[in-house]
């Protein structure tokens, strides 16, 4: 569901990275999909370490992204990515990491707000994160998304 969220806005994406940081079009697209993989990782993360109830609040819209201290790891996380990986300026890279990770995250919200998205579902998109959690956690939060 993410990917193809992510894949849907990507040409938009893409467009307002060129526009307002004046990114080159390889760097843009490069930085969409380093986004795509760091947004991923990073609600993995934030979801086996027991913070999923922060995570739905976001996904839900009922916070934003920038208020959430582990959504400011994955910025944190994709700031470094984006100037060690794409050798984006810092100065830059530190105003396009929450711009780009709260434009995504506000449109999952809004996918999930308008498809009725279930939490079943909202799990899957962590790669069925529940299994992977140990100590029975795992079972406790699957009976939650029933």
């Amino acid at each position: 569901m993410l990917e193809n969220i992510i894949n849907s806005v990507k040409g938009q994406l893409t467009g307002e990275l060129q526009n307002k940081f004046q990114l080159q079009p390889d760097t843009a697209s490069k930085s969409v999909d380093l986004a795509k993989d760091s947004l991923a990782a990073g609600l993995k993360q934030q979801a086996s370490s027991g913070d999923f109830g922060g995570m739905m609040d976001i996904l839900k819209g009922q916070k934003s992204p920038t208020e959430h201290s582990g959504m400011n790891s994955m910025i944190g996380n994709y700031v470094n990515d984006l100037t060690t990986k794409l050798g984006v300026p810092e100065s830059i890279a530190k105003q396009v990491g929450p711009f780009v990770i709260s434009f995504l995250m506000n449109k999952v919200s809004g996918k999930v707000s308008a498809d009725g998205t279930s939490q079943s579902d909202l799990m899957g998109m962590f790669g069925g994160i529940k299994d992977k959690l140990s100590g029975g956690l795992g079972d406790k939060l699957g009976g939650l998304f029933k």
